[in-house]
């Protein structure tokens, strides 16, 4: 029996794991960003920002470039729909790293001491959903191979399983730094408050983000 692979020949899934990984230029940028964030390099954050707005408009772009590959015509193994929700589900990983350092650029932060650890774990523990997302990502084409079944299928699985754990840990650590920014407030200003919280929230968008991309490709396998 033919494989699906061999049926349709060049696989379409190679554009989405081409821009998942451009989108993954994207993210690598958000240690780098919050690393200028605590040591008070404002010209820096600037600059890393300004770096994350092309990287996220190349990703954009090869996002519609794609789109564009993708005719109503094509026979595909999955839905096309489910196939442009994945492009866009990508795609918006890269959108919320934007948001994210735009954030960062409302005003000069400085980011109290006592929460500087949570803070990192949070936005470390973020960067790994993002990595997770990715990984699954480019196992797309392997499940092709393999017509989406067998233990290829349910490593991925498994995979998914693993990033939606991660998710709901980093809503925990989302809402733990959420409760120490509001017992601070009155030792805060009214910006620097405003900022952290929006900071928080933009991690946790991220990592929500980073987890659709996972229940869409969990589609592609349970059909």
């Amino acid at each position: 029996m033919r494989s699906i692979a061999g049926i349709f020949g060049r696989s379409p899934f190679k554009l989405l794991e081409q821009h998942m990984e451009k989108v993954k230029d994207v993210l690598d940028e958000v240690p780098p960003l919050i690393d200028a964030l605590y040591e008070a390099d404002f010209d820096l954050v600037k600059e890393i920002s300004e770096k994350i707005l092309k990287l996220e408009h190349e990703a954009d772009k090869l996002k519609n470039d794609i789109r564009g590959q993708i005719p109503n015509s094509l026979f595909m193994p999955v839905d096309r729909r489910d196939f442009l929700n994945l492009l866009s589900a990508q795609d918006d990983i890269a959108d919320a790293v934007e948001d994210l350092s735009i954030v960062l650029r409302l005003k000069n932060l400085n980011v109290p001491e006592a929460i500087r650890s949570d803070l990192m774990e949070l936005a470390n523990h973020v960067m790994d959903i993002g990595e997770m997302a990715n990984k699954i990502v480019q196992e797309l084409d392997n499940l092709m191979e393999v017509s989406f079944g067998g233990p290829e299928a349910d490593s991925v699985m498994s995979m998914v399983s693993e990033l939606s754990t991660m998710e709901w840990k980093a809503d925990k650590l989302q809402f733990k730094l959420a409760k120490e920014i509001f017992q601070m407030e009155e030792s805060l200003s009214k910006g620097d408050f405003f900022v952290l919280l929006e900071l928080g929230r933009k991690l946790g968008g991220l990592a929500d983000k980073s987890e659709k991309v996972g229940k869409i490709l969990r589609m592609f396998i349970t059909g």
